[in-house]
């Protein structure tokens, strides 16, 4: 891997651990549609949403936020859905989706050892 990339990777990290986020992927995509649609429908609001010319084919990005709390989720179509925020909210969803949280960037196990 480049330098200059190894060097982003290393950032995403730090930032993910300095703001102590969590996150839950492999979500499948019907499942990931449905826990935005319901977040939504609990009055979380949508401040942001992908829409290059490949949203939803390749890859697709939704930002929420209630509370003071933000959510990212993101999805392609290799990995499928994850959700990245803090890890209080994420158990929620988790347990409520039989779905498994960790303690990492959505990316970490694709880092050279």
């Amino acid at each position: 891997m480049p330098w200059f990339a190894r060097l982003l990777r290393w950032f995403s990290k730090a930032r993910f651990r300095l703001l102590g986020l969590a996150t839950i992927k492999d979500i499948p995509t019907e499942q990931f549609n449905d826990i935005i649609r319901g977040l939504i429908d609990e009055h979380w609001t949508k401040t942001y949403e992908y829409t290059g010319f490949d949203a939803w084919i390749d890859y697709g990005c939704v930002n929420l936020r209630k509370d003071g709390h933000r959510l990212k989720f993101e999805w392609d179509n290799w990995t499928e859905g994850s959700v990245e925020g803090s890890p209080q909210v994420l158990a929620e969803i988790a347990s409520d989706n039989r779905l498994q949280m960790i303690n990492e960037w959505r990316w970490s196990e694709y880092d050279d050892n």
